[in-house]
């Protein structure tokens, strides 16, 4: 799994690119729970790109094996401030302040 183009296709919020870069084998570590399998991880994924939209990159850093996107985002009008680190086959997603967190939870509810 190349891990900067899965960055990447984050922060373009391209989900149906992101599910295909993903690794057959990755897990989706969200704020909520975590997600096994290319099929269930990118479709979580791709949910979350349709709640986020286009996050505004603020850092990148990257090394052997790992990259790490620190991001900015309004939703439903709420300012936060992420990150997705891409690790091997482990995506992990954090997003704070916990009111934002808690309205795109409710929106992905919704969607998935």
């Amino acid at each position: 799994m190349d891990q900067q183009r899965v960055i990447d296709a984050f922060l373009a919020g391209d989900g149906p690119a992101l599910r295909e870069l993903l690794a057959p084998d990755v897990t989706f570590h969200s704020p909520v729970a975590d997600y096994q399998g290319r099929a269930r991880a990118g479709d979580v994924l791709a949910a979350v790109t349709e709640v986020l939209g286009a996050p505004r990159a603020t850092s990148i850093l990257s090394g052997p094996g790992e990259a790490v996107a620190f991001f900015a985002v309004d939703v439903d009008g709420r300012h936060a401030d992420g990150v997705l680190r891409v690790a091997g086959v482990d995506v992990t997603l954090m997003l704070r302040p916990l009111k934002t967190l808690l309205a795109g939870v409710e929106r992905m509810r919704q969607r998935l």
